[in-house]
Formats: C-alpha cells, structure tokens, sequence
C-alpha cells in the first residue's frame, strides 16, 4: 500500500511542473543585427565569428534591437530551418538606411538568442527598413515570434484574433494533458 502511493507521489511530482508548464506563454526571442568590424577595434568593441575560411569580426553593439520589431513574415527554407524578414520602426529604419550605405562591402550578422543565425553581405543601402534572416531560424523561435509580433500585413484586429486562437488551443492541450495525467495515475492504481 505504502509503496502504491509512494509511486503515485513521485509520478504527480514528475508530471506537475510540465503541465504548469504549458501554461506559460513563450519566452521571447532577442533577434540583434551586427555590422561587420575590424580586428584592431579590439576585444571590447569586436567578436570572431568564422565564415568560411575566414574569420571576420563583428561589431558588440548592434545596429538593431527586438524592441524595434514591428512584424515578420516567415518562411521555411530548403534544409528545413526557417528564414524571416523583419520590419522594423522609423527610428531604426534611418538608422538602417544610414549605416547600409555607409557600409557597402561589409558583412551583418543576425544574431538570435546569442547564436549567429546567417550573414548577409551589403551590396547596396537598406531603405524599406526591412531586414532578411535566410536561414536558421528554429520552429519555436518563430512560434514565439509570432506571439509577439503581427506577421506582415496583418491588422492588430487579426494578430489579437490570432492570439486568442493560439490561447485556446494552449489551454485545450493544457485540459488534455492533465486528463491524460489522471488516466494514468488511475491505471496505475
């Protein structure tokens, strides 16, 4: 007897924090873009990254932030990570603008989660506002995304319909999971 509910314990005890855990909406993401540097910049102000055979350096301070993010419109790419293109306010987009042109020849980096997710060379000055990450793009990266910004085009109407969507389905599976729960600590009783 004591044994039986020794192992009903351990078994609530282990299924507990994961349904409290859907419950939870997604972290959010920290998506930061990074012009290209010099090595004699020095360490504070530059980070190595490898591309290729080569090794360019980065600037520490990014050209832009997530707050600045104003929507994306995803897409899957052909080795089955995802790629976005990210729009971005006012403030940013100048800042943009200004830094692509005075840039040409250089290499961004976009940097998501403290990961390098692609590399984009400037050929030419940015001006839409509009930043592209090709490829690297993890499902859930952009599940959270899409939590926290409209995708492209969408009225704040429908991304709020969206969302509450998205809440009834996380709170069905929530109700599912814990049926599911006490199905199994019944059969095992």
């Amino acid at each position: 007897m004591t044994r039986r509910l020794i192992l009903a314990l351990l078994a609530i005890s282990m299924a507990l924090p994961s349904a409290f855990a859907m419950g939870k909406r997604p972290e959010k993401n920290r998506l930061t873009f990074h012009l290209e540097g010099a090595v004699s910049d020095g360490p504070k102000m530059v980070f190595p990254l490898p591309m290729g055979n080569k090794k360019r350096f980065f600037r520490k301070s990014p050209l832009t932030f997530t707050k600045e993010i104003v929507s994306l419109k995803h897409f899957v790419t052909a080795d089955g990570s995802y790629g976005a293109t990210f729009s971005f306010d006012k403030a940013a987009n100048g800042r943009i603008a200004a830094l692509t042109t005075q840039n040409q020849g250089k290499w961004l980096v976009a940097m998501l989660n403290g990961r390098p997710v692609d590399a984009v060379y400037i050929d030419r000055p940015v001006r839409d506002g509009k930043l592209v990450v090709w490829q690297g793009i993890k499902q859930v990266e952009i599940i959270r995304f899409e939590y926290a910004y409209p995708l492209t085009g969408e009225s704040q109407k429908e991304w709020k319909a969206r969302l509450k969507g998205h809440e009834k389905q996380r709170k069905e599976a929530q109700k599912a999971a814990k049926e599911a729960q006490k199905e199994r600590n019944r059969r095992k009783s």
